[in-house]
């Protein structure tokens, strides 16, 4: 009986020696996750230092000139990264020009994204954080930070936002201009910039910088 006992006592001893083992190689292995779709990698076309033409029937409306351009498989949207030029072509000839780091347009809805905008907007320049332009509407909003200078004009907003093919864009938000030795602020700046004019509106401040 004694002898019986002992070899059972040994059994359980190797058993349990070999679950612990298999346990202690399970803790050493790397934990695997599920995929996510961030972690896949896009699929779709890339076209490196390329040239995209928007236009309205027998009309080109605007032009764009990137390093790289993608276009992922759904087809939905295109990617532009490291934009060289991008224009938007009015009657006449004061075209809005601008460039980027990176833009998406959306398809369906026919609107662009501008990431990192600088450009001109009727002889001054313009520089903004982020861009929305509708092309069918052919309206374009600016969020901060934003500003525009010409000449000895200086506009910095919160927002901007107007109508690029008839030139008209409006400031608001914080305005602040400052014009030679005066900082003026207001409600809104209008810059028409087709007939190079602009004009503050509401509860204008002027303050002259001795």
């Amino acid at each position: 009986m004694g002898i019986g006992k002992g070899r059972t006592g040994t059994c359980l001893a190797i058993l349990c020696g070999l679950a612990g083992l298999i346990l202690f190689y399970f803790s050493l292995r790397p934990l695997l996750t599920p995929a996510t779709e961030e972690h896949r990698e896009e699929q779709g076309a890339t076209f490196l230092g390329g040239r995209y033409e928007g236009w309205e029937g027998t009309k080109q409306s605007w032009c764009l000139e990137a390093a790289e351009i993608f276009r992922p498989a759904d087809g939905r949207k295109i990617i532009f990264r490291g934009i060289d030029q991008i224009c938007f072509f009015q009657e006449d000839g004061n075209n809005l020009v601008l460039k980027a780091a990176a833009a998406t347009l959306d398809l369906k809805r026919n609107s662009l994204t501008l990431d990192k905008v600088r450009g001109e907007v009727g002889g001054g320049r313009l520089e903004a954080d982020k861009m929305e332009l509708d092309l069918d509407k052919k309206l374009v909003r600016c969020d901060p930070p934003l500003s525009f200078t010409k000449e000895r004009l200086k506009v910095q907003a919160q927002r901007m936002e107007g109508n690029y093919q008839t030139g008209e864009y409006c400031f608001s938000g914080d305005l602040e201009v400052v014009q030679k030795d005066h900082r003026i602020r207001g409600h809104s700046f209008v810059y028409q910039a087709n007939a190079d004019r602009f004009e503050i509106r509401g509860g204008v401040e002027v303050e002259l910088t001795l």
